[in-house]
């Protein structure tokens, strides 16, 4: 991992950060345009915590993301931090609505996909504002949610005849691994 400090915020830059950057640039196209817009996404949450005078204490960069740390975020009211949490989904929302193909249809997934009541994503944490961070609800319900994504991967993959399912699972194994060794 490389560490290193840029205006008193922690970078940190994993080995899977470095794995995925390499494995999009050479598969180009749509790899590389989700890095872009996943950029524009973080971004946004940056410039909407600067709006509210908050700014991070770090930001990771791993396999399965981004990660923004910051303490002021959990001081700022409710509807500021609804804000903050919104501003990555909406972002890419505007930019399915303003983009098209498959462009399009990589911002959309990302807002949908980052707006699932799971605790690690926005819709996570939106749904935290309102029933609580510890709240046994927020866990069943980020549990449940993860685990139809999962059963549905599992059925679009046995509906599909398997295919794909072999660079899916190594693809989903190594995010999963770079979450427990990087995270």
């Amino acid at each position: 991992m490389i560490t290193f400090s840029c205006k008193n915020i922690g970078i940190s830059l994993t080995f899977g950060f470095f794995f995925i950057l390499s494995v999009s640039s050479l598969s180009g196209g749509a790899a590389s345009a989700s890095l872009l817009f996943c950029a524009v996404h973080e971004l946004s949450h940056l410039a909407a915590m600067a709006v509210f005078g908050v700014f991070p204490e770090e930001i990771k960069f791993y396999g399965a993301g981004v990660c923004i740390s910051s303490g002021g975020v959990s001081e700022l009211s409710r509807p500021k931090r609804l804000t903050v949490y919104l501003s990555g989904p909406l972002s890419n929302l505007i930019l399915a609505a303003a983009l098209s193909g498959e462009a399009s249809l990589i911002n959309l997934s990302l807002a949908l996909f980052n707006l699932l009541p799971v605790e690690y994503f926005d819709g996570g944490k939106l749904l935290a504002l309102f029933l609580g961070e510890k709240s046994r609800a927020l866990r069943v319900i980020s549990f449940g949610f993860s685990a139809l994504a999962a059963a549905l991967v599992f059925a679009a993959a046995v509906y599909a005849g398997w295919a794909g399912l072999g660079s899916s699972a190594v693809s989903l194994g190594f995010i999963l691994l770079s979450r427990i060794l990087d995270g």
